[in-house]
């Protein structure tokens, strides 16, 4: 009887002690999943909408797990406040000015938070900081996005179909030109010396090539012209000095010109000589008496040198010309 009581004792013993090491490895294993053993740090954040977030939901940075949603509380008017309990050895890779979203833990999965951003420079956390917000896109706005595009192709789809309808009931241009044979004859045609055009087209852009290549060949006058440093400066010169040429020739033709207005004119002594006889009578008779008086003149000097009183300062003058004569022939030699 007592064996039997003391094997009963050790058997409840035993499955207390089984029962147990259960709960204690399932408190474990929670307490693992949860980071309720593992040293943290607290971080707020601010959002409009937590879009369903959960306290014990993940933390979640670059694709790691590194903590989890502790406290959701309402904030302000309509704002909600999301506390986190961050590991104390991910601290060191976030950063003060990193942001926070709602993410989703596959397509249709839990939600989470994910923190993102952070510039290099930035301090790491130390605790009790407030993270800006990032908006994200969820569920919801997914399927708005599908709805509206459904909307679009549902338009696409029936102006496409009216347009179909057009073309096959030969309405508008395209359809009369499917439906109706003689304007496609009559658009082929118009290809047809399309085509011949960009021939032709083709023929002188050909020539024009061939024209250009002629021009550069060496040895050509326009080869020369292009290539030669001298022939382009001469030519220059050679116009700037015709141009001077020009210049001149008109001043002189404006002179020759004014010079015949003033012959042709009786203000002028030439016009006077030219067109009044009387004052060309009167310079003849001047002249005549000019010749004539020159030539007593040259009577009355012959005399004056044979006259006794001044023979002797003619002489004297003759002989100081010929000995000039004779020291200039000798210097000469």
């Amino acid at each position: 009887m007592e064996t039997k009581k003391n094997k009963r004792a050790v058997i409840v013993g035993l499955f207390v002690a089984i029962g147990i090491v259960i709960f204690l490895a399932g408190v474990f294993t929670l307490g693992g999943q949860q980071k309720a053993f593992v040293r943290t740090v607290t971080v707020t954040a601010v959002f409009d909408d937590v879009s369903g977030l959960q306290q014990g939901n993940n933390v979640w940075f670059s694709g790691v797990k590194i903590g989890t949603v502790k406290k959701i509380e309402f904030y302000d008017k309509s704002q909600v406040k999301v506390t986190m309990h961050i590991e104390n050895k991910a601290r060191e890779f976030i950063r003060a000015d990193a942001k926070a979203k709602i993410g989703s833990d596959g397509l249709i999965g839990n939600k989470i938070i994910v923190i993102v951003g952070g510039t290099p420079n930035a301090p790491a956390i130390e605790g009790d900081e407030n993270l800006a917000v990032e908006g994200s896109f969820d569920t919801d706005d997914m399927m708005a996005t599908l709805e509206e595009s459904n909307n679009n192709l549902l338009d696409i789809t029936t102006d496409f179909k009216k347009v179909s309808n057009n073309l096959a009931t030969g309405q508008g241009s395209l359809g009369a030109l499917l439906n109706e044979r003689d304007l496609y004859n009559q658009l082929s045609t118009v290809v047809a010396r399309l085509n011949a055009a960009a021939q032709n087209s083709e023929q002188l852009t050909r020539s024009l090539a061939q024209y250009t290549s002629s021009l550069n060949t060496p040895g050509t006058l326009s080869a020369d012209l292009i290539s030669d440093t001298v022939i382009m400066p001469s030519l220059k010169a050679a116009a700037s000095q015709l141009n001077i040429a020009s210049q001149h020739a008109s001043a002189l033709t404006g002179n020759l010109k004014n010079a015949l207005s003033n012959l042709d004119s009786n203000n002028s002594t030439v016009g006077v000589l030219l067109h009044d006889k009387k004052a060309a009578s009167d310079l003849r008779s001047t002249l005549g008496n000019l010749n004539s008086g020159s030539k007593k003149l040259d009577e009355n000097l012959e005399a004056l040198q044979h006259n006794f009183l001044l023979r002797g300062f003619f002489r004297k003058k003759a002989k100081r010309e010929a000995k000039a004569a004779q020291d200039s022939a000798k210097a000469s030699e």
